[in-house]
């Protein structure tokens, strides 16, 4: 038993005082601008605001790397634009493909049907941007998990 405790002490020390064969690393910040989850490929293209307009512009592609067309149902009312003061925008407009949806339509989801491998441009704008916002920094995209109905998964991009 004393023999056990020994190595133990042995190897935390060792490992505490940097003696340990692998030194530790600190992984890098994750890519955010391209996201595959359930088999779809968001990628982001553009953030932009117009200060003039005080509206926000994000443009991303999606592609489904199914081999089948699949629906995509996105949650229209849970897809948010941050700004780099940490405020959150629902949208204005929401374009996917030729599917435009506007907030005042008062519609919960846009359905798409997605072709595999084409890649469909989505547009979000949200207005009221106050002027003290430089840029948004995320784009926060909720839609429904293509194997469990009911089920929607959140995708976050940045740019």
């Amino acid at each position: 038993m004393k023999t056990l405790v020994c190595s133990l002490v042995w190897t935390f020390s060792s490992f505490a005082t940097g003696a340990a064969e692998t030194p530790l690393t600190v992984p890098e910040e994750a890519d955010t601008t391209e996201v595959l989850i359930d088999d779809i490929r968001f990628e982001a293209e553009d953030f932009q605001i117009d200060p003039k307009t005080k509206r926000a512009t994000v443009k991303l592609t999606l592609t489904s790397l199914k081999e089948n067309p699949r629906e995509l149902k996105i949650n229209v009312y849970g897809t948010q634009l941050v700004d780099d003061q940490r405020n959150a925008y629902y949208f204005s407009t929401i374009e996917l493909g030729r599917v435009t949806m506007q907030f005042a339509d008062k519609q919960n989801y846009l359905h798409y049907l997605l072709q595999p491998n084409t890649p469909v441009p989505l547009t979000i704008t949200a207005d009221g941007i106050g002027p003290e916002v430089t840029s948004i920094q995320v784009i926060k995209v909720v839609f429904e998990d293509g194997a469990e109905p009911g089920r929607f998964l959140d995708v976050y991009l940045t740019n």
